[in-house]
């Protein structure tokens, strides 16, 4: 949980969430559903809750009247650049950690990762 620069508290899930909507501008609740390998109605859920928040807000889409486009407010871009922020000060340090790492160390936790992304995504499946 963080606040990512606002005076509104979000939780992990709903970041990530402004993050897809910032990185991938004017879609609707589907497309989100189909980017993230969610459902919809999960979708709808949270974007009900960030819309409460004031991070989201829903614009009729001018080529299809049935259905809305999610864009950022002004809190929402702050939050999805707090975000930003964190992520690129944990890869900083990851990067001077790894710096003087020799290649047989970048080869093992190369190889860690890989067996680690598998086994979360088998485990995410069951």
């Amino acid at each position: 949980m963080n606040y990512f620069d606002t005076d509104t508290l979000l939780y992990h899930s709903e970041i990530h969430m402004v993050q897809f909507i910032k990185e991938n501008q004017a879609l609707h609740l589907s497309a989100i559903a189909r980017g993230l390998g969610i459902t919809r109605g999960a979708v709808s859920q949270m974007i009900m809750r960030l819309e409460k928040k004031g991070v989201v807000s829903k614009e009729p889409d001018p080529g299809n009247n049935r259905k809305v486009i999610l864009r950022l407010t002004s809190k929402g871009e702050k939050a999805y650049l707090g975000h930003k922020r964190n992520h690129d000060s944990y890869n900083a340090v990851v990067s001077t950690l790894l710096e003087n790492a020799s290649q047989s160390e970048m080869d093992f936790l190369k190889e860690f990762l890989m067996k680690y992304e598998k086994a979360l995504h088998k485990t995410s499946s069951e």
